[in-house]
C-alpha cells in the first residue's frame, strides 16, 4: 500500500515556470540591449540568474511538502526542514484533531511509548485561493493515515499486535 499525498505545490510549479519564461525574456533583452546599445548592459545578466534560483526554489518547495504511506511507515515532510516518519510497529493510534484547532494540524500520531507526535506538513500556503475562501480540509490525509495502519494491523498475527507494556 504506497500512496502520496501533496499539498499546495501546483501554484508553486506555476509560479516557478513564470520565472523561467521572465528569466528567458530578460535574458534575450539584456543581450540585445547588449549588442546594440552598450556593452556594460552585462551587468543585468544577474537579473535573470536570480529569476532562475527563484524558479528553482518554488519548484522545490512545490515537489517537497507530502505524505507519504508505505507498508511500513509513513514519511511526512514540509516545504522546509527534513522529513520526519513513523514506522507503524511504534504507532498505536492516529488522532483527528478536534474542530477550531490549528488549520495547519493534519493529524496527531501517539506511540506506543506515550508520545504525541502532530503531523502537519499538508498546509495549504496563506495566499493559496482556496485556503482563503473555506478552511484547510485534512480529510483525504487522515483518511488515508488510518487506513494504512489498519492495513498495517490487519497483516500482523493478532499476537504480535498488542505486545505487553
Amino acid at each position: 500500500m504506497n500512496r502520496v499525498i501533496r499539498r499546495g505545490g501546483n501554484i508553486s510549479k506555476f509560479i516557478g515556470w513564470m520565472l523561467v519564461v521572465m528569466a528567458i525574456l530578460a535574458f534575450i533583452t539584456v543581450i540585445v540591449l547588449t549588442i546594440v546599445i552598450e556593452t556594460w548592459f552585462l551587468y543585468f545578466l544577474f537579473g535573470p540568474v536570480i529569476l532562475l534560483i527563484g524558479a528553482w526554489v518554488n519548484f522545490h518547495m512545490g515537489t517537497r511538502a507530502r505524505l507519504e504511506i508505505t507498508s511500513e511507515e509513513f514519511i511526512w515532510c514540509g516545504f522546509t526542514g527534513r522529513p520526519r516518519r513513523i514506522a507503524w510497529r511504534d504507532l498505536d493510534r492516529i488522532l483527528i484533531p478536534a474542530p477550531g484547532s490549528r488549520p495547519r494540524l493534519a493529524a496527531a500520531a501517539r506511540l506506543r511509548d506515550g508520545r504525541i507526535v502532530e503531523i502537519d506538513s499538508l498546509w495549504l500556503s496563506p495566499t493559496n485561493p482556496a485556503r482563503m475562501l473555506t478552511p484547510p480540509d485534512h480529510t483525504e490525509a487522515q483518511r488515508a493515515l488510518i487506513d494504512g495502519h489498519k492495513a498495517y494491523l490487519a497483516s500482523m498475527p493478532a499476537q504480535a499486535q498488542f505486545p505487553k507494556r
